[in-house]
């Protein structure tokens, strides 16, 4: 029987825009997310509940493709549906669509359950997943990693100094401030002229309140007889990875 799906409605806020008067990537995400919490407080799963067991849900990688980013008072529906776990992994998915039902924007998470006292991943309880009607699998997902960052191909870096509002409830960077940190390292003049189609980010370490993060990007790769471009992105902090990203953008038709 397939997990059951929550469905939320929204209207795209000024403050989640740029000056695009478009969503931006980060922003999208929230919304995305926001709509998985939602789902949780209305199963009785809230984060306070999780947090009294002295655990908290943390992602590990997002898979985010984008038709099209919604506009500034743009009424959208965000849904996301539970679809499958295992001992110690969690899949969701997430998608958005307009008022007619076009899907602007999809997301594959996988998330897994930390126990916060040892900042270690720990084995999901049933009484946590059963409400929503996931599958279980004793298979371990498979999503393909972003490449390798090249650090010989690295074209500029930004430093970022982690603020205490950075930091949600498990005690570590929330993981939508990464998008942030990955956009802002690429230059204005490419931001204005392309559109993101595609990000696939992957945790690797934990980020804390006060540490130095530095923002890594390489040259925009043109694909081969296509408005297409890639870019590869790395965050590090102390030379250690904390996470790594790959972006597909596309040109703006009148550029």
């Amino acid at each position: 029987m397939a997990a059951n799906i929550f469905s939320e409605k929204h209207q795209i806020l000024f403050y989640e825009t740029d000056r695009t008067r478009r969503v931006t990537p980060g922003m999208l995400v929230n919304i995305l997310m926001l709509a998985s919490q939602d789902q949780s407080d209305e199963l009785g799963l809230t984060s306070q509940k999780i947090h009294a067991q002295d655990l908290g849900w943390v992602v590990t990688q997002h898979l985010l493709t984008i038709e099209r980013l919604p506009q500034l008072k743009e009424k959208v529906i965000v849904k996301t549906q539970a679809t499958a776990y295992n001992h110690y992994f969690c899949y969701r998915d997430f998608w958005l669509e307009d008022q007619t039902g076009e899907v602007l924007a999809k997301m594959h998470s996988t998330f897994i359950l930390m126990d916060q006292e040892k900042r270690k991943i720990t084995k999901v309880p049933t009484e946590l997943i059963a409400p929503y009607g996931s599958e279980y699998t004793p298979k371990v997902e498979r999503v393909a990693e972003p490449e390798k960052f090249n650090l010989e191909k690295m074209s500029a870096s930004k430093d970022y100094r982690v603020r205490f509002m950075d930091i949600d409830a498990n005690q570590h960077v929330n993981n939508v401030h990464y998008f942030d940190w990955i956009v802002d390292a690429l230059s204005e003049e490419f931001l204005i002229n392309h559109q993101i189609k595609q990000v696939n980010v992957r945790y690797k370490r934990e980020v804390h309140y006060g540490e130095l993060v530095t923002s890594r990007v390489d040259q925009p790769l043109t694909v081969k007889d296509s408005k297409m471009s890639i870019t590869h992105h790395q965050i590090v902090v102390d030379q250690q990875e904390s996470c790594r990203a790959q972006c597909l953008w596309e040109k703006n038709e009148n550029q």
